[in-house]
């Protein structure tokens, strides 16, 4: 079966989220946790070509965090808020994304279903 799903460079990665949100760690995401950490995946999209560490830098500055505020509508407090609830969930370190969660942009995505017998 295939479901195609409209996209852009903006909603990208928080449609790839919703539909991930079932699968843990996801599932532990509250709407503004779910659109923040899809902003983040975005801008590591962003950055790709740059070297992990460097990328990181420039995803947590100062001014990438404004961006989400404005972006988000949500004020800096609660921005802080929410990167703090992603840490407990442990899907960023202190300032770097995790790599096995990082989510890349692919044209297609398959699941397989198991029986858990």
């Amino acid at each position: 079966m295939k479901v195609r799903i409209k996209t852009n460079e903006d909603t990208y990665f928080l449609k790839l989220l919703l539909i991930l949100n079932n699968i843990p760690p996801f599932n532990k995401l509250r709407p503004k946790e779910l659109e923040l950490y899809a902003y983040l995946l975005k801008v590591n999209h962003k950055y790709r070509n740059i070297p992990f560490a460097e990328r990181n830098k420039l995803i947590f500055n100062y001014d990438t965090r404004i961006e989400i505020s404005n972006k988000l509508g949500i004020k800096m407090p609660g921005v802080y808020n929410i990167l703090s609830t992603l840490r407990r969930i442990k899907l960023l370190d202190e300032s770097t994304l995790i790599p096995k969660y990082i989510l890349n942009k692919v044209p297609e995505l398959t699941f397989i279903f198991e029986d858990e017998d």
